[in-house]
């Protein structure tokens, strides 16, 4: 393997990994804020619905708020999971320091597609010790767990607060990502929700005269 692409490589992956993580870091710092101050916001938004929306807009609240609370929630769930999947499985394809590789992972793996990154970097590291074996299998476990991760823990938590099909909560979460970044995470499921209450208002509605 040539060291001069090995060390492109490592540089664009320390790039990605540097601009992604500012992005992490300023998320934590708005949920802070949000956490702090929510109860404020909450009210403050509450009153200009109604004042829009009449009753309704009660429950529309309920529901993004439930919304936000499971999508934060997934994100947590997901990273607890790959942290300790990660860690059985480098610790089975024998890669170094495993637990602290598998921590790195878990940490980047609550924002979709990041994870990859941490494996990337243990991978290729291990390439470049020689242990060509050990990353291949990093690489191969690494990636199963991740996409368990992203494909079926996050919707799966996801949904017991947005009480949506497995589906849709895929693509809530995927979608907004794609569209909005990490704030995406929280923005796609609480539109989709709000989306499906209105849906089911409307349909309330039509259906009473009879």
């Amino acid at each position: 393997m040539n060291p001069e692409a090995l060390l492109g490589w490592a540089r664009s992956l320390g790039a990605f990994t540097g601009r992604h993580l500012l992005t992490v870091a300023f998320t934590i710092l708005l949920l802070c804020f949000l956490y702090g101050q929510g109860a404020d916001l909450a009210r403050g938004i509450s009153r200009a619905l109604r004042e829009v929306l009449g009753e309704r807009a009660d429950r529309y609240a309920e529901v993004a708020i439930r919304a936000v609370r499971a999508s934060v929630g997934s994100m947590l769930a997901v990273g607890l999971f790959d942290a300790f999947a990660t860690a059985c499985a480098y610790a089975i394809a024998g890669a170094p320091r495993a637990i602290v590789w598998a921590a790195i992972t878990g940490a980047l793996a609550a924002v979709p597609f990041l994870g990859y990154v941490a494996v990337a970097a243990m991978v290729l590291q291990l390439a470049l010790q020689g242990a060509a074996s050990s990353a291949l299998l990093s690489l191969m476990l690494g990636c199963l767990v991740l996409l368990c991760g992203d494909k079926v823990v996050r919707p799966m938590v996801a949904r017991q607060g947005i009480r949506l099909p497995f589906v849709w909560v895929l693509m809530a979460c995927l979608g907004g990502f794609g569209v909005l970044g990490l704030a995406g995470l929280v923005i796609g499921p609480v539109v989709i929700s709000l989306l499906r209450e209105m849906w089911e208002q409307r349909l309330r509605e039509l259906e009473a005269p009879s």
